[in-house]
């Protein structure tokens, strides 16, 4: 059976299995078929018919239309047409002629407990005829996983790596800042299993979109726009920003501020020694102005896909839940 890891976020899908490493943004919009002579250029571009509907999905959705579907609350997730679209697009980019596959993926932990055993329902047996670039597939969930989405991080072989460093009896919280929110997940370590304290596990209401939309602001009020969409200050901010360096180090630091401040309220105190991981495409971005606070804090090797990377781990390792 193929083994598939999936981390879906706000911001972007991100997909790891054997030989693969795929992220597209989380982005869709119902479209119409495109000739072969209009064939997409960019990675994270597709045009899917799946079950006989067509969809715009990543960019192609964000190139297409200002209406593009991006966030759903989680309650949502299930029944929402744009999320399976989603969803079935990142099974069919991450397989090759197996189209059965045993998924791994998770939930933000706002909803993971009142919603895991209904999400993981849904995905077994959740299969469509899916038809990108005139290749056809129809792919099937033979088997669902789904956890925290921060618990990734700990069966990432980065991750593993700083084993040596823990000791039984520790503690590591998770920091996931992704594109809507950041998920604070603390375990206590021990050489068996992680195991989560749920007291000091939480969301906050922060993320980069927090950024990407003072930016968007800004650089609509210096060009005489009316709006400026988020895709557009995204890039700006991850790829240039010498226009406008000085908003972008205001608003990092603002947003770092919210962070560092709901894990002081809601985070372990000092009792004990708590050693902070950071994965999640913001930790990268955000990652100057994080050491300042958190000196001791370490960013996981290519973070953005720390998640996905966990979730295809265990995939390989086993058919059981690892956290029982």
């Amino acid at each position: 059976m193929y083994k598939i890891g999936i981390d879906i976020g706000y911001g972007n899908t991100k997909i790891i299995t054997e030989g693969k490493k795929v992220y597209f943004p989380s982005l869709a919009k119902p479209g119409e078929k495109i000739n072969m002579d209009q064939m997409l250029s960019a990675s994270g571009d597709y045009v899917a018919t799946i079950n006989d509907k067509t969809w715009y999905i990543g960019h192609m959705a964000a190139k297409e239309s200002r209406f593009a579907i991006r966030a759903f609350d989680d309650a949502e997730r299930y029944t929402n047409p744009a999320f399976q679209a989603m969803l079935a697009t990142a099974l069919f980019v991450g397989t090759d002629n197996e189209t059965e596959v045993m998924l791994v993926t998770g939930l933000p932990l706002s909803s993971y407990k009142n919603s895991q055993e209904e999400f993981q329902k849904f995905l077994t047996g959740f299969s469509a005829k899916v038809e990108i670039n005139g290749q056809e597939k129809h792919v099937k969930v033979k088997q669902a996983y789904v956890f925290p989405q921060a618990a990734g991080v700990f069966f990432n072989p980065s991750y593993q790596s700083l084993n040596r460093t823990i000791k039984p009896g520790d503690l590591v919280t998770i920091m996931d800042i992704g594109y809507r929110t950041t998920d604070f997940a603390t375990f206590e370590y021990n050489e068996n299993k992680p195991e989560l304290i749920m007291e000091h596990s939480f969301t906050a209401d922060t993320g980069m979109v927090s950024v990407f939309r003072v930016l968007a602001e800004k650089m609509a009020g210096k060009n005489g726009m009316f709006a400026v969409s988020l895709e557009s200050a995204e890039r700006t901010y991850l790829t240039d920003q010498q226009e406008y360096a000085d908003v972008c180090q205001t608003i990092s630091e603002e947003t770092v501020d919210n962070i560092t401040e709901a894990y002081k309220l809601n985070g372990p105190g000092k009792e004990r020694k708590n050693h902070i991981i950071a994965a999640g495409g913001g930790s990268v971005a955000l990652k100057d102005y994080l050491v300042r606070r958190f000196p001791e804090m370490i960013v996981l090797e290519d973070a953005q896909f720390a998640n996905a990377i966990g979730f295809y781990t265990i995939g390989k390792r086993l058919d059981i839940n690892p956290f029982e």
